[in-house]
Protein backbone atom coordinates (compact mmCIF):
# COMPACT_ATOMS: atom_id res chain seq x y z
CA UNK A 1 0.00 0.00 0.00
CA UNK A 2 2.95 2.10 0.65
CA UNK A 3 4.13 1.46 -2.80
CA UNK A 4 1.05 1.85 -4.46
CA UNK A 5 0.11 5.96 -2.86
CA UNK A 6 3.74 6.77 -3.43
CA UNK A 7 3.23 5.55 -7.26
CA UNK A 8 -0.41 7.44 -6.99
CA UNK A 9 1.46 10.56 -6.33
CA UNK A 10 3.68 10.91 -8.98
CA UNK A 11 3.43 13.63 -12.10
CA UNK A 12 2.44 11.43 -14.75
CA UNK A 13 0.11 8.97 -12.77
CA UNK A 14 -2.72 9.98 -15.17
CA UNK A 15 -0.85 8.38 -17.80
CA UNK A 16 -1.27 4.83 -15.74
CA UNK A 17 -5.28 5.64 -15.55
CA UNK A 18 -5.54 5.30 -19.12
CA UNK A 19 -6.16 2.28 -21.00
CA UNK A 20 -2.64 0.35 -21.01
CA UNK A 21 -1.15 -3.63 -22.34
CA UNK A 22 -3.26 -6.03 -22.39
CA UNK A 23 -0.67 -8.35 -21.77
CA UNK A 24 -0.17 -6.24 -18.77
CA UNK A 25 2.46 -3.80 -17.28
CA UNK A 26 5.50 -3.89 -19.35
CA UNK A 27 7.54 -2.61 -16.57
CA UNK A 28 6.09 -5.38 -14.35
CA UNK A 29 6.96 -7.68 -17.29
CA UNK A 30 10.58 -6.70 -17.65
CA UNK A 31 11.18 -6.69 -13.60
CA UNK A 32 9.23 -10.54 -13.51
CA UNK A 33 11.37 -11.65 -15.95
CA UNK A 34 14.57 -10.55 -13.85
CA UNK A 35 13.05 -12.20 -10.82
CA UNK A 36 12.01 -15.68 -12.76
CA UNK A 37 15.36 -15.80 -14.23
CA UNK A 38 17.24 -15.28 -10.88
CA UNK A 39 14.96 -17.49 -8.67
CA UNK A 40 13.51 -20.54 -11.12
CA UNK A 41 15.68 -20.37 -14.03
CA UNK A 42 13.69 -19.29 -16.35
CA UNK A 43 15.32 -18.04 -19.91
CA UNK A 44 12.60 -15.38 -20.36
CA UNK A 45 11.82 -11.63 -21.77
CA UNK A 46 8.82 -9.34 -21.36
CA UNK A 47 6.96 -10.53 -24.35
CA UNK A 48 7.16 -14.36 -22.97
CA UNK A 49 4.52 -12.99 -20.00
CA UNK A 50 0.92 -12.10 -19.44
CA UNK A 51 -0.26 -10.98 -16.21
CA UNK A 52 -3.40 -11.98 -14.76
CA UNK A 53 -5.89 -11.95 -11.65
CA UNK A 54 -4.24 -14.76 -10.09
CA UNK A 55 -3.67 -18.58 -11.08
CA UNK A 56 -7.23 -18.90 -11.11
CA UNK A 57 -7.94 -16.71 -14.53
CA UNK A 58 -4.56 -18.43 -15.72
CA UNK A 59 -5.64 -21.95 -15.57
CA UNK A 60 -9.12 -20.80 -17.19
CA UNK A 61 -7.26 -19.03 -19.87
CA UNK A 62 -5.58 -21.79 -20.46
CA UNK A 63 -8.32 -24.43 -20.62
CA UNK A 64 -10.37 -21.99 -22.92
CA UNK A 65 -7.84 -22.32 -25.34
CA UNK A 66 -6.73 -25.91 -25.08
CA UNK A 67 -9.88 -27.86 -24.76
CA UNK A 68 -12.67 -28.85 -26.63
CA UNK A 69 -15.49 -31.01 -25.94
CA UNK A 70 -14.60 -34.53 -24.43
CA UNK A 71 -10.44 -34.33 -24.48
CA UNK A 72 -9.39 -36.08 -21.72
CA UNK A 73 -7.23 -34.12 -18.96
CA UNK A 74 -5.05 -35.98 -16.12
CA UNK A 75 -5.03 -34.83 -12.90
CA UNK A 76 -3.51 -35.68 -10.01
CA UNK A 77 -5.79 -37.16 -6.91
CA UNK A 78 -5.76 -35.71 -4.55
CA UNK A 79 -6.15 -32.70 -6.26
CA UNK A 80 -7.37 -28.95 -6.46
CA UNK A 81 -10.63 -28.71 -7.17
CA UNK A 82 -10.72 -25.17 -8.76
CA UNK A 83 -8.44 -26.69 -11.57
CA UNK A 84 -10.47 -29.48 -11.87
CA UNK A 85 -13.28 -27.48 -11.97
CA UNK A 86 -12.29 -25.39 -14.90
CA UNK A 87 -11.17 -27.84 -16.77
CA UNK A 88 -14.74 -30.01 -17.03
CA UNK A 89 -16.33 -26.45 -17.54
CA UNK A 90 -14.37 -26.39 -20.90
CA UNK A 91 -15.83 -29.77 -21.67
CA UNK A 92 -13.36 -32.32 -20.82
CA UNK A 93 -12.57 -35.66 -19.65
CA UNK A 94 -10.81 -36.20 -16.21
CA UNK A 95 -8.53 -38.90 -16.00
CA UNK A 96 -7.62 -39.13 -12.15
CA UNK A 97 -3.86 -40.34 -11.53
CA UNK A 98 -2.41 -41.01 -7.75
CA UNK A 99 -0.14 -38.82 -6.12
CA UNK A 100 2.79 -40.65 -4.15
CA UNK A 101 5.11 -39.26 -1.97
CA UNK A 102 7.03 -38.23 -5.07
CA UNK A 103 4.33 -36.20 -6.54
CA UNK A 104 2.08 -37.57 -9.30
CA UNK A 105 2.60 -41.49 -10.51
CA UNK A 106 4.01 -41.00 -14.61
CA UNK A 107 3.66 -45.26 -14.76
CA UNK A 108 0.31 -44.82 -14.45
CA UNK A 109 0.07 -41.65 -16.78
CA UNK A 110 2.13 -43.66 -19.46
CA UNK A 111 -0.37 -46.55 -19.22
CA UNK A 112 -3.04 -43.61 -19.98
CA UNK A 113 -1.09 -42.57 -22.67
CA UNK A 114 -0.60 -45.63 -24.49
CA UNK A 115 -4.31 -46.16 -24.24
CA UNK A 116 -6.00 -42.85 -25.36
CA UNK A 117 -4.73 -39.32 -27.15
CA UNK A 118 -4.28 -37.04 -23.84
CA UNK A 119 -4.68 -33.10 -24.19
CA UNK A 120 -3.27 -31.79 -21.30
CA UNK A 121 -1.68 -33.04 -17.92
CA UNK A 122 -1.92 -30.15 -14.86
CA UNK A 123 0.52 -30.36 -11.75
CA UNK A 124 1.44 -29.07 -9.27
CA UNK A 125 5.31 -29.75 -8.85
CA UNK A 126 6.29 -27.69 -5.26
CA UNK A 127 3.70 -28.02 -2.33
CA UNK A 128 1.48 -30.33 -3.86
CA UNK A 129 -1.99 -28.93 -2.98
CA UNK A 130 -3.32 -30.57 -0.81
CA UNK A 131 -0.33 -33.89 -0.19
CA UNK A 132 2.43 -31.02 0.24
CA UNK A 133 4.56 -33.49 -1.39
CA UNK A 134 7.21 -32.10 -4.18
CA UNK A 135 7.54 -33.90 -8.06
CA UNK A 136 10.94 -35.66 -8.01
CA UNK A 137 13.46 -34.35 -10.35
CA UNK A 138 13.58 -37.51 -11.96
CA UNK A 139 9.92 -37.41 -12.60
CA UNK A 140 10.60 -34.05 -13.90
CA UNK A 141 13.06 -35.03 -16.84
CA UNK A 142 10.06 -38.00 -16.91
CA UNK A 143 7.32 -35.97 -17.29
CA UNK A 144 8.97 -33.86 -19.92
CA UNK A 145 9.55 -36.66 -22.47
CA UNK A 146 6.42 -38.25 -22.13
CA UNK A 147 4.67 -34.82 -22.89
CA UNK A 148 7.44 -35.10 -26.64
CA UNK A 149 6.55 -38.95 -26.81
CA UNK A 150 2.85 -38.37 -26.37
CA UNK A 151 2.15 -34.82 -27.39
CA UNK A 152 0.51 -33.31 -24.90
CA UNK A 153 0.63 -29.97 -22.93
CA UNK A 154 1.76 -29.49 -19.64
CA UNK A 155 0.18 -26.89 -16.72
CA UNK A 156 2.75 -26.24 -14.52
CA UNK A 157 0.93 -24.63 -11.51
CA UNK A 158 3.98 -23.01 -9.25
CA UNK A 159 1.94 -21.25 -6.81
CA UNK A 160 4.18 -21.14 -3.97
CA UNK A 161 7.70 -22.27 -5.44
CA UNK A 162 9.26 -19.31 -3.18
CA UNK A 163 8.14 -20.42 -0.10
CA UNK A 164 10.87 -23.13 0.73
CA UNK A 165 12.47 -24.38 4.30
CA UNK A 166 14.47 -27.65 3.99
CA UNK A 167 16.54 -26.77 0.85
CA UNK A 168 16.78 -25.57 -2.44
CA UNK A 169 13.75 -26.08 -4.39
CA UNK A 170 13.74 -28.38 -7.53
CA UNK A 171 14.13 -25.95 -10.37
CA UNK A 172 10.66 -25.81 -12.40
CA UNK A 173 9.68 -27.79 -15.45
CA UNK A 174 9.41 -24.88 -17.52
CA UNK A 175 13.11 -24.21 -16.75
CA UNK A 176 14.16 -27.32 -18.71
CA UNK A 177 11.35 -27.45 -21.32
CA UNK A 178 13.20 -28.05 -24.47
CA UNK A 179 10.05 -28.90 -26.26
CA UNK A 180 7.73 -25.47 -25.91
CA UNK A 181 5.11 -28.20 -24.30
CA UNK A 182 4.90 -26.29 -20.98
CA UNK A 183 2.90 -23.30 -19.79
CA UNK A 184 4.11 -21.75 -16.41
CA UNK A 185 1.61 -19.97 -13.85
CA UNK A 186 2.01 -18.60 -11.23
CA UNK A 187 1.19 -15.39 -8.79
CA UNK A 188 1.71 -13.42 -6.27
CA UNK A 189 -1.60 -13.60 -4.40
CA UNK A 190 0.29 -15.84 -1.65
CA UNK A 191 3.56 -13.84 -1.49
CA UNK A 192 1.77 -10.84 -0.36
CA UNK A 193 -1.68 -11.52 -0.07
CA UNK A 194 -4.96 -13.53 -1.32
CA UNK A 195 -6.50 -10.13 -2.06
CA UNK A 196 -3.57 -8.79 -4.53
CA UNK A 197 -4.66 -9.79 -7.51
CA UNK A 198 -1.40 -10.39 -9.55
CA UNK A 199 -0.54 -13.76 -11.18
CA UNK A 200 1.58 -14.17 -14.54
CA UNK A 201 1.30 -16.95 -17.26
CA UNK A 202 4.92 -17.97 -18.87
CA UNK A 203 4.13 -20.04 -22.22
CA UNK A 204 5.03 -20.06 -26.27
CA UNK A 205 4.32 -16.91 -28.17
CA UNK A 206 1.90 -18.28 -30.76
CA UNK A 207 -0.01 -19.92 -27.40
CA UNK A 208 0.45 -16.10 -25.71
CA UNK A 209 -1.01 -14.70 -28.23
CA UNK A 210 -4.10 -16.23 -27.86
CA UNK A 211 -4.33 -16.07 -24.24
CA UNK A 212 -3.75 -12.46 -24.43
CA UNK A 213 -6.64 -11.88 -26.94
CA UNK A 214 -8.92 -13.42 -24.63
CA UNK A 215 -7.79 -12.22 -21.04
CA UNK A 216 -8.98 -8.96 -23.69
CA UNK A 217 -12.12 -10.12 -23.62
CA UNK A 218 -12.69 -11.25 -20.30
CA UNK A 219 -11.20 -7.90 -18.70
CA UNK A 220 -9.48 -5.65 -21.14
CA UNK A 221 -6.32 -5.24 -19.08
CA UNK A 222 -4.69 -5.61 -15.61
CA UNK A 223 -5.30 -3.08 -13.12
CA UNK A 224 -2.50 -0.62 -13.90
CA UNK A 225 -1.32 1.28 -10.92
CA UNK A 226 -1.03 -1.83 -9.10
CA UNK A 227 1.23 -3.62 -11.95
CA UNK A 228 2.84 -0.39 -12.17
CA UNK A 229 3.35 -0.36 -8.21
CA UNK A 230 4.54 -4.30 -8.38
CA UNK A 231 6.59 -3.58 -10.83
CA UNK A 232 9.02 -1.26 -8.23
CA UNK A 233 8.77 -3.93 -5.79
CA UNK A 234 10.69 -6.03 -7.37
CA UNK A 235 12.89 -3.68 -8.78
CA UNK A 236 13.57 -2.13 -5.88
CA UNK A 237 14.78 -5.59 -3.98
CA UNK A 238 11.36 -5.19 -1.69
CA UNK A 239 9.75 -8.40 -2.59
CA UNK A 240 13.13 -10.16 -2.27
CA UNK A 241 13.71 -9.07 1.30
CA UNK A 242 10.04 -9.59 2.14
CA UNK A 243 10.27 -13.28 1.19
CA UNK A 244 13.23 -13.85 2.99
CA UNK A 245 11.54 -12.40 6.13
CA UNK A 246 8.57 -14.73 5.64
CA UNK A 247 10.41 -17.79 4.71
CA UNK A 248 11.68 -17.42 7.88
CA UNK A 249 8.68 -16.99 10.17
CA UNK A 250 7.00 -19.57 7.60
CA UNK A 251 9.99 -21.76 8.13
CA UNK A 252 9.40 -21.28 12.96
CA UNK A 253 5.84 -22.11 12.20
CA UNK A 254 6.04 -25.11 10.83
CA UNK A 255 8.31 -26.46 12.86
CA UNK A 256 6.54 -25.03 15.99
CA UNK A 257 3.20 -26.95 14.51
CA UNK A 258 5.00 -30.42 13.68
CA UNK A 259 6.59 -30.36 17.62
CA UNK A 260 3.09 -29.13 18.69
CA UNK A 261 1.25 -32.26 16.95
CA UNK A 262 4.04 -34.58 17.81
CA UNK A 263 4.15 -34.16 21.14
CA UNK A 264 -0.02 -33.56 21.72
CA UNK A 265 -0.99 -35.73 18.91
CA UNK A 266 1.57 -38.50 18.36
CA UNK A 267 -1.19 -40.99 18.77
CA UNK A 268 -3.88 -39.37 16.99
CA UNK A 269 -2.02 -38.13 13.48
CA UNK A 270 0.46 -39.16 11.13
CA UNK A 271 2.76 -36.65 8.59
CA UNK A 272 5.65 -36.09 7.06
CA UNK A 273 7.38 -32.94 7.63
CA UNK A 274 7.00 -30.56 4.26
CA UNK A 275 9.97 -29.09 2.66
CA UNK A 276 7.96 -25.76 1.91
CA UNK A 277 4.60 -24.63 1.42
CA UNK A 278 2.09 -23.46 4.31
CA UNK A 279 0.59 -26.49 5.79
CA UNK A 280 0.79 -30.29 6.73
CA UNK A 281 -0.85 -33.57 5.05
CA UNK A 282 -1.98 -35.14 8.17
CA UNK A 283 -3.29 -38.43 8.44
CA UNK A 284 -5.73 -39.56 11.18
CA UNK A 285 -4.29 -42.71 12.43
CA UNK A 286 -7.47 -44.38 13.96
CA UNK A 287 -10.06 -43.21 10.84
CA UNK A 288 -11.43 -40.80 12.35
CA UNK A 289 -13.72 -39.02 9.50
CA UNK A 290 -12.23 -35.92 8.79
CA UNK A 291 -16.09 -34.58 8.53
CA UNK A 292 -17.08 -34.80 12.24
CA UNK A 293 -13.27 -33.54 12.97
CA UNK A 294 -14.54 -30.83 11.53
CA UNK A 295 -17.79 -30.12 12.39
CA UNK A 296 -16.26 -30.99 16.54
CA UNK A 297 -13.77 -28.40 16.05
CA UNK A 298 -15.96 -25.86 14.59
CA UNK A 299 -17.98 -25.96 17.82
CA UNK A 300 -15.10 -24.83 19.81
CA UNK A 301 -14.24 -22.15 17.47
CA UNK A 302 -11.62 -23.83 14.95
CA UNK A 303 -11.55 -23.74 11.15
CA UNK A 304 -10.09 -27.35 10.08
CA UNK A 305 -10.79 -28.64 6.50
CA UNK A 306 -13.09 -31.80 6.12
CA UNK A 307 -11.41 -33.23 2.80
CA UNK A 308 -14.47 -33.06 0.95
CA UNK A 309 -12.22 -30.98 -1.50
CA UNK A 310 -9.78 -33.11 -2.08
CA UNK A 311 -11.21 -36.09 -4.27
CA UNK A 312 -13.16 -35.97 -7.17
CA UNK A 313 -14.87 -39.19 -6.40
CA UNK A 314 -16.98 -37.48 -3.56
CA UNK A 315 -17.51 -41.13 -2.10
CA UNK A 316 -13.78 -41.77 -1.32
CA UNK A 317 -13.16 -42.39 2.40
CA UNK A 318 -10.69 -40.23 2.82
CA UNK A 319 -8.90 -40.17 6.27
CA UNK A 320 -6.51 -37.48 5.86
CA UNK A 321 -6.51 -33.23 5.92
CA UNK A 322 -4.51 -30.34 5.29
CA UNK A 323 -3.69 -27.99 8.31
CA UNK A 324 -3.01 -24.70 7.81
CA UNK A 325 -0.08 -22.82 9.94
CA UNK A 326 1.28 -20.02 7.96
CA UNK A 327 -1.14 -17.35 9.35
CA UNK A 328 -1.16 -18.38 12.91
CA UNK A 329 1.64 -16.96 15.54
CA UNK A 330 2.96 -19.48 18.48
CA UNK A 331 -0.03 -18.56 20.95
CA UNK A 332 -2.24 -19.27 18.29
CA UNK A 333 -0.81 -22.52 17.03
CA UNK A 334 -0.69 -24.15 20.27
CA UNK A 335 -4.74 -22.73 20.55
CA UNK A 336 -5.38 -24.87 17.58
CA UNK A 337 -3.72 -27.75 18.77
CA UNK A 338 -5.33 -28.03 21.82
CA UNK A 339 -8.90 -27.37 20.13
CA UNK A 340 -8.02 -30.00 17.59
CA UNK A 341 -7.26 -32.65 20.14
CA UNK A 342 -10.87 -31.71 21.75
CA UNK A 343 -12.57 -32.10 18.68
CA UNK A 344 -10.86 -35.80 17.96
CA UNK A 345 -11.01 -36.89 21.43
CA UNK A 346 -15.57 -36.10 21.18
CA UNK A 347 -15.34 -38.62 18.08
CA UNK A 348 -14.52 -41.24 20.65
CA UNK A 349 -17.97 -40.12 22.44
Amino acid sequence: MREYRRFASYQFTHKYLMYGPEQGSENLRTELAHFLSETRGLNVGAEDILITKGVQMALYLTAQILLTKNDTVIVGEPGYSGANEIFEQAGAKLELVPVDDDGIDLDVVESICKKKKIRLLYVIPHHHTPTTVTLSSERRMRLLEMAKKYQFAIIEDDYDFDFQYSSSPVLPLASANYYGSVIYVGSFCKTIAPGIRIGFMVAPSNFLLQATKLRKLIDRQGEHLLEEAMANLLKNGDISRHLKKANKLYHERRDELCRLLHEHLADEVSFKVPEGGFAIWINYINKHDPVRVAENAAELGLTVSNGIDYYHDKNFKNYAVRLGFASLNTTELKDAVDLLKKAIKKCYN
